[in-house]
C-alpha cells in the first residue's frame, strides 16, 4: 500500500482510509481535485476509479503538497486519532464550492 510505503503506520493509514471513504467509483471530491486525480492517473496509466489509484494519488498529494497534514498524520498513534486528523484533510477534498 502506497501509504505504508511512505512511512505511515497501519493505524495511520487506516484512519486516513476511514476518513476518505474510498470506493470503486468516482470519489466525492471537488471538481478541481477530481481533475487533478484524472490528470495524475492519466500520466501514470492508472484507472482513477480504482481504490489503489485513488490511494496512490492521495499519498502523492500528501507527500508533495500537504506536508503539514502528513506530519500531523504521522504524529497520530491510534486509528481514531489518525481519522480525526484525516477528516480535516478530507474536508479540503470534498468542500462544496461557493455558489456564484
Amino acid at each position: 500500500m502506497a501509504l505504508l510505503d511512505q512511512g505511515w503506520t497501519e493505524e495511520q493509514a487506516q484512519g486516513l482510509l476511514d476518513a476518505l471513504k474510498v470506493s470503486h467509483s468516482v470519489p466525492n471530491w471537488k471538481p478541481a481535485y477530481l481533475q487533478t486525480l484524472y490528470d495524475w492517473c492519466g500520466q501514470r496509466r492508472k484507472n482513477p476509479k480504482t481504490i489503489e489509484a485513488q490511494l496512490d494519488f492521495i499519498a502523492y498529494e500528501i507527500c508533495n503538497f500537504h506536508e503539514d497534514f502528513g506530519k500531523a498524520l504521522k504524529q497520530a498513534r491510534t486509528r481514531g486519532e489518525a481519522r480525526l486528523v484525516a477528516e480535516r484533510f478530507v474536508k479540503q477534498l470534498t468542500a462544496q464550492q461557493a455558489a456564484p
